[in-house]
């Protein structure tokens, strides 16, 4: 992508040299077409993401909560018994009591889903899930990201990223999340 916008950028540059006649028509044109092409090629690649966690999840949420819980564990790639803990306790929340550890034991064993595959399903999917059940998805997220003690970059990251794609303001996430835990989060 980075290629074509270079050539786009060259032949704009190229295209405006005096003497060309009309070239800075030209010229616009192309940035135009080039800033189209990426934004379609954005779209595309986030519609295949997007569907890769449907089929794995079956968009079930309590699929997904679980999905997005292994992966923020694994996120600063380390995962240790609290985190693990931390995801079957959030887990009997969303899912039930009756929700089995050794599942989340299961969904660490597989590949599973990598946080952008995560993010673009949510982003295009959030409308079918509840303002509860989003809520709990962050509530779940937060408490994985801290049950090892600390809260790194990549975490807040995620965290942010995540509010994003549910659609809740980035803004105001902050004071949502501060009603879930004690300590400042920004």
């Amino acid at each position: 992508m980075i290629s074509l916008w270079i050539f786009a950028t060259q032949a704009a540059t190229d295209a405006a040299q005096p003497g060309t006649g009309g070239g800075t028509v030209v010229a616009l044109f192309i940035i135009v077409a080039a800033v189209g092409l990426w934004f379609a090629l954005r779209t595309f690649v986030r519609g295949l993401q997007a569907n890769k966690t449907q089929t794995a999840t079956r968009g079930d949420f309590s699929g997904y909560a679980l999905e997005a819980l292994v992966n923020a564990a694994k996120l600063d790639g380390r995962v240790n018994d609290e985190e693990k803990r931390a995801i079957v306790v959030a887990m009997r929340e969303i899912a039930g009591e009756a929700y089995e550890a050794a599942k989340v034991e299961e969904c660490f064993a597989r590949v599973g889903l990598n946080k952008a595959e995560l993010v673009s399903f949510l982003a295009a999917r959030s409308t079918a899930f509840t303002r509860d059940q989003k809520v709990s998805l962050l509530k779940a997220l937060m408490a994985v990201f801290v049950s090892d003690g600390k809260f790194d970059e990549a975490e807040h990251s995620a965290l942010m990223d995540y509010t994003a794609a549910i659609g809740f303001d980035r803004e105001g996430a902050p004071q949502l999340l501060r009603s879930f835990t004690r300590g400042s989060i920004t």
